[in-house]
């Protein structure tokens, strides 16, 4: 059985559900980045360079998620003693968008390491067309020849009741602590359409800290802001809601928008990176900029939707970007390593 070496820098769901994959097929050597800032990232440092130089020799391969300073040591001494280094592209390390503050290459120390990491990558796996082309306009074009997309996946945890009433309201999901999140995320935009639209009640989950309170001191009152919740609450308030939109200014992928699609909520979405990849072929409804009154239409329109409307794009996204997916490419890829 071939072992990996696997490095993950952020505990997310995606990053989690990859190193439950692995697991089942491989024996996984895990280490965890617990500090990310400040003067601890320092001895955190020291730990990851004496956990790679014990167990990188037993290992066959070394699997990284994002390229930035936790990827340069073990892409750099990985390829010195003849190791296979595949780092994840997940979005963020393929783009430069100073105007969003929002980007690896945004900070000199992430631009550096970013490059130095991709130079000694053996492969790199893209998680979307989008975030391959970002990462060639952004970094190098001759990445290419080391590249293999492989898109990311959700997991259908969020399965209906098919007699679960629907009330009259759309939800967007958004993992954000600050501003800067929120522009990203367009959920500025989403708060705008909430305020013209006042008979609809908005929902906004996963708003923390600042951008919690910003939102809170902006939104009209059909705007209801949700705290990161449990997955089973979570669920509830999908399962209750028509619509699921996502208006983000940049969005790699877009997991919260396939987990609202396959529980049944009709997608409206910014036509922009990682969503329109989603929504492609006329799947769903798209905007083409963030327009108030483009996006009021939308919504309107999607109310209108029923199930039988909904079946083409579920079944859609299951074919394209189900766990199930993701694991055949990505073990069959890995063995042929």
């Amino acid at each position: 059985m071939k072992k990996v070496l696997f490095i993950n820098l952020a505990d997310t769901s995606f990053i989690k559900l990859d190193e439950v994959i692995l697991r089942r097929y491989f024996d996984v050597l895990s280490f965890k980045f617990r500090h990310k800032k400040g003067w601890r990232l320092i001895p955190e440092m020291f730990r990851q360079f004496f956990n790679v130089i014990w167990h990188i020799w037993s290992s066959n391969i070394v699997y990284i998620w994002f390229a930035d300073f936790h990827a340069v040591f073990p892409a750099f001494f990985g390829r010195l003693v003849g190791k296979k280094v595949v780092i994840v592209v997940g979005g963020f390390d393929a783009a430069d968008r100073k105007d969003l503050n929002y980007g690896v290459k945004t900070r000199i120390i992430g631009k550096i390491s970013a490059n130095i990491s991709f130079r000694f990558a053996s492969h790199l796996l893209p998680v979307t067309e989008f975030t391959f082309q970002d990462m060639l306009k952004n970094f190098n074009p001759g990445l290419e020849k080391k590249s293999t997309i492989i898109y990311n996946c959700f997991s259908n945890i969020f399965h209906c009741d098919e007699e679960s009433p629907r009330a009259n309201q759309v939800v967007t999901i958004c993992l954000a602590r600050s501003k800067v999140t929120i522009f990203r995320k367009g959920v500025d935009y989403y708060i705008d359409l909430a305020r013209s639209m006042p008979d609809i009640k908005f929902y906004v989950v996963g708003v923390m800290k600042e951008a919690y309170q910003y939102l809170q001191s902006i939104s009209p009152p059909n705007v209801v802001l949700i705290n990161r919740i449990p997955q089973p609450e979570l669920k509830d308030i999908l399962c209750k809601s028509k619509v699921i939109c996502q208006f983000s200014r940049y969005e790699a992928f877009g997991i919260a928008l396939l987990e609202g699609i396959s529980s049944g909520c009709y997608p409206v979405g910014y036509n922009y990176g990682g969503t329109a990849e989603i929504l492609t072929e006329s799947l769903g409804i798209m905007i083409n900029k963030l327009d108030v009154e483009e996006g009021k239409t939308a919504i309107q329109a999607a109310m209108q939707k029923t199930d039988a409307d909904l079946v083409p794009i579920q079944k859609s996204i299951e074919k394209r970007f189900d766990v199930s997916v993701r694991e055949k490419n990505l073990i069959s890829f890995l063995n042929n390593l």
